[in-house]
């Protein structure tokens, strides 16, 4: 759908190159789901090219690893396998909000568990969180310790939208949403 035409195709590599560079909002959903799947960037200047992991590129609110005369020229995300697991939700006021928290979760089905989970947060922080300690009770199939450890995990701001009591306890309930539809 993303690809019927070309001027959809221009429109949403822009979408995602802009939504990357800026970094301008916490509760972008691009942002989040390029760490949760590993990506990373590729920038180019006068003195050469990088790559960047996508865990090291957004830096802060409207600070990327970007500097002064890059240009970012690529983003590459790892091809799926077959036992490739993906989960996105996020909870808004309104259908079209920005998400007051979201979720991007990644996993390799692994026997009756997981191995390599990624969970990166949005809404919670000025950048795309991960939730590390998790993301490995989830490893060793544990989804309560994973949403009890979402306490050591985030911090998130309370805002105009909600508290940080709501935030964390929406993300608690993300979490669990998520683990299902990875295959728990």
């Amino acid at each position: 759908f993303f690809f019927s035409s070309r001027r959809r195709h221009t429109r949403f590599k822009c979408d995602w190159s802009s939504d990357v560079c800026s970094s301008d909002l916490p509760a972008a959903e691009l942002p989040a789901c390029l760490v949760a799947l590993g990506g990373e960037v590729e920038i180019a200047c006068a003195k050469g090219k990088r790559t960047v992991k996508a865990d090291d590129f957004f830096q802060g609110l409207f600070e990327t690893a970007l500097g002064p005369g890059d240009v970012l020229t690529a983003i590459r995300i790892p091809a799926a396998g077959d036992n490739t697991r993906v989960g996105f939700d996020e909870f808004a006021r309104r259908h079209g909000d920005y998400a007051m928290v979201g979720l991007a979760a990644n996993a390799e089905a692994d026997g009756d568990g997981f191995s390599d989970v990624r969970l990166a947060y949005f809404g919670v922080g000025a950048t795309p969180v991960r939730a590390r300690q998790a993301e490995t009770a989830l490893t060793n199939g544990d989804i309560e310790s994973a949403v009890k450890a979402l306490g050591h995990d985030l911090d998130p701001p309370s805002d105009v939208h909600s508290t940080s009591a709501t935030k964390r306890h929406l993300a608690g309930v993300l979490l669990r949403k998520i683990a299902k539809q990875l295959g728990t």
